[in-house]
């Protein structure tokens, strides 16, 4: 008997499903084993649609159903669609790499969302003018970019904020950013990479589209067009992490050609943790809409929550676009929706937002981690969050130990932003240390 211990691979395809010279997909990618949870992988795959054949007979038996597939010379070749599912943590590059381009966390958000990157790549020293204003005499300030994340140590803990403005004053040396840090007093800011949903002129696309490969001792399956269907963020003892699902347009066996389970590689930084760090609203409600004009963002106070846990669900809504001219049955799958929910769980009852539901109030909505530095930390946060119904008001106080507070946030427009290009003004996103 063979072991299930099994590995799983991925690469970012140069084109939606790798088809090859002869329309089929290509077996002979490069793939890169990723340090992933192994209960959720199996061999993928949903029954393939067929169509029943249901001829006049001469007795009492049936036909064999065709398969929706096509031919490679007289053979049928196989074919399945479906999903795959992998549970991973997000521990960070570290100091190895100044972005995750290459890397396997930044290839699979790359699949459901586009990013935006800092010029300025290292830690530096900036001045706070105002828990919403810094300044630097010699670093640009449009080295950063317009909704990119930044965190900084203040009295031993993460903070994280967004760059609301990235030319305050037009100066090119002033930042504006929201919510407010707690201090004037701060540490290096560290630059983030950002991911965000398209949304407006960007609306549907992603950066790339992802094929996979599970390996083992006597199996092989690959899968080709994957699209990130849902992300799911939670806290496992302290630790962060991502569920996450992507659509495929072809799964396929090839037991014959399988080598064994791949040893993955791995980061070298340190996996988030919700300790050691705030989950933070805004004190006053940010721009929905119009967008604000002219050189000065958004510039928000802060309230911190006592936040025991929380969720923060990712969800693409994927349409198929499709085409009768090749094995994948379609040309890609076009992002139609993308929504998020954030679900927080508050030991301490804050009554300053109990009555957000009942006056429809909007509030940036930060949830940080820890530890931060030069490429750790990992944020996730809502510009303008919304109560979906009023349980901030309604307490918790079925159990037997304290009244708790159950938040649910859902996002609307954000315009807080100067500008539009990269994360500025995305309703959510999300970021880890660079």
């Amino acid at each position: 008997m063979a072991t299930t211990i099994r590995s799983l691979g991925l690469v970012i395809e140069s084109s939606f499903g790798s088809l090859d010279a002869n329309g089929l997909p290509d077996k002979t990618l490069t793939y890169v084993s990723i340090p992933c949870e192994k209960d959720p992988i199996v061999l993928y795959g949903d029954e393939l649609p067929m169509s029943e054949r249901n001829e006049a007979r001469d007795g009492s038996f049936q036909f064999p159903p065709e398969p929706d597939t096509v031919y490679s010379g007289s053979s049928r070749v196989q074919r399945r669609t479906g999903t795959v599912s992998l549970r991973c943590d997000l521990t960070t590059i570290g100091s190895a790499a100044t972005n995750y381009d290459s890397n396997y966390l930044g290839e699979l958000f790359g699949a459901g969302f586009l990013t935006a990157k800092h010029t300025q790549t290292t830690a530096q020293t900036w001045t706070a003018t105002s828990v919403n204003e810094l300044t630097h005499a010699t670093v640009a300030s449009t080295d950063y970019t317009n909704g990119g994340m930044i965190s900084s140590l203040i009295a031993g803990r993460a903070e994280y904020t967004s760059i609301t403005s990235n030319n305050q004053n037009g100066t090119g040396s002033d930042l504006s950013i929201s919510p407010a840090l707690s201090s004037m007093t701060i540490g290096d800011i560290n630059p983030l990479q950002t991911w965000f949903p398209g949304s407006r002129s960007l609306t549907g696309t992603t950066t790339h589209s992802l094929s996979f490969r599970v390996d083992g001792v006597g199996f092989r399956t690959f899968a080709w067009g994957c699209i990130l269907e849902s992300c799911n963020i939670s806290v496992d003892g302290g630790r962060i992490m991502a569920d996450m699902t992507f659509r495929a347009c072809v799964i396929q066996d090839d037991h014959a050609s399988a080598t064994g389970p791949i040893e993955p590689i791995y980061n070298t930084g340190s996996p988030p943790l919700f300790r050691g760090a705030y989950c933070v609203v805004s004190g006053t409600s940010p721009t929905s809409h119009p967008d604000v004009s002219g050189t000065h963002g958004d510039k928000l106070t802060r309230v911190a929550l006592d936040c025991e846990n929380f969720t923060f669900n990712m969800t693409n809504t994927l349409t198929p676009m499709g085409l009768s001219s090749d094995i994948r049955g379609l040309s890609g799958y076009e992002v139609s929706e993308s929504l998020v929910e954030a679900v927080l769980t508050v030991s301490t009852v804050n009554t300053a937002i109990a009555d957000d539901f009942f006056n429809q109030t909007l509030r940036n909505l930060v949830i940080g981690t820890g530890p931060i530095g030069d490429g750790k930390g990992g944020v996730f946060m809502i510009p303008a969050a919304f109560q979906v119904n009023n349980k901030a008001s309604q307490y918790d106080v079925g159990g037997n130990d304290i009244v708790r507070q159950t938040l649910t946030f859902h996002a609307t427009r954000y315009g807080g932003d100067i500008a539009e290009n990269g994360a500025g003004n995305a309703p959510f996103k999300f970021a880890l240390g660079g």
